[in-house]
């Protein structure tokens, strides 16, 4: 069989969302949200001393007060800020230290930075796109009008300068709901989407037939969960039909071949690129009796374990009938 390219590929419709994504100002940043050159973060001071200023992070990632002097924050969260302003700002303001302080610093966000992101590979418009600072690697490939088919979902790399690679599995998303981590962007990150690791085909009597990704060593068992499990009509016989991959093949034997195991076994056969797993569905069987002639009520009956015939007429009417 020649796998249909217009059938459905899991997961890739997810991302067809580019003229809809919007982003409201008035969001709250994550908590993980990192400060960087552009942001505008606005001081509170209320107590004792009250005081409300606001600063823009220069491109060296600081601001400068003329009280407390040059601070750093690039790098920072904004709960580490926090911290790192009520320390300076306490060198200056002598109330917001101490076992019981008469002031309290408070800071939020004022304007927010634009970063840019490379967005390569695998995605229907690679380009640099500038997105909002609460931007995420998944809002990237969509602003990048989604993965193409032929793209990996589950090994999507987050590249970043100086740093180790951040590897994205986005089945654990889009199954369970599992939000990745790290995946919060940073300026001038790129959001690298290789080749698909694998093109596995599952097919029949399954929720959600259709095109699917795995990993090495994944197996029968975890491919019909990404598919959304068996259906109550399933057979318990799996049928896979492979194709040897290219370094193991011999002339002198067919490079196609087909198999049966059962499904208590599918989480011990490992699939391979370019398997066919057809799911059938149990025949469909009649588990009735009929009764007619001279009754009350003729026709077809459900069976059950240890029916007699004297059951099945009282079904139909019985003997009593004055008719």
């Amino acid at each position: 069989d020649s796998l249909d390219k217009s059938s459905y590929f899991f997961g890739y419709d997810f991302f067809n969302l580019r003229d809809s994504l919007a982003f409201w100002e008035n969001m709250a940043p994550p908590n993980n949200y990192i400060l960087g050159p552009g942001d505008e973060i606005i001081v509170y001071l209320w107590g004792e001393t009250q005081l409300t200023k606001s600063y823009t992070i220069n491109r060296d990632g600081k601001i400068y007060d003329d009280k407390v002097g040059v601070l750093s924050l690039t790098g920072k969260t904004i709960k580490e800020s926090k911290l790192h302003l009520i320390d300076q700002f306490g060198t200056i303001y002598s109330t917001l230290k101490g076992r019981v302080p008469t002031t309290f610093l408070d800071i939020s966000l004022g304007e927010l930075k634009t970063i840019n992101i490379n967005v390569v590979g695998k995605v229907k418009y690679p380009g640099v796109y500038p997105l909002h600072p609460y931007s995420n690697a998944i809002t990237s490939l969509i602003m990048a009008g989604g993965v193409d088919t032929t793209g990996s979902l589950r090994a999507i790399k987050i590249i970043r300068a100086k740093k180790p690679d951040i590897e994205i599995d986005l089945y654990d998303y889009l199954i369970k709901g599992n939000l990745p981590e790290n995946i919060q962007l940073r300026d001038q990150d790129i959001v690298f989407v290789p080749n698909r690791l694998s093109l596995i085909k599952i097919d029949s009597s399954i929720y959600r037939p259709g095109f699917y990704e795995t990993k090495p060593m994944e197996t029968v068992k975890d491919l019909i969960n990404y598919a959304g499990g068996l259906k109550s009509t399933s057979s318990s016989k799996i049928s896979i039909k492979r194709t040897t991959p290219i370094d193991k093949r011999s002339d002198n034997k067919s490079k196609v071949y087909n198999f049966y195991i059962d499904y208590k076994n599918s989480s011990y056969e490992k699939v391979t690129n370019g398997d066919i797993v057809l799911i059938r569905s149990i025949l469909k069987t009649r588990n009735q009796v009929e009764i007619i002639g001279q009754v009350k009520r003729p026709g077809l009956y459900e069976y059950f374990p240890g029916m007699t015939l004297d059951d099945l007429i009282v079904l139909g009417g019985g003997f009593n009938d004055s008719t």
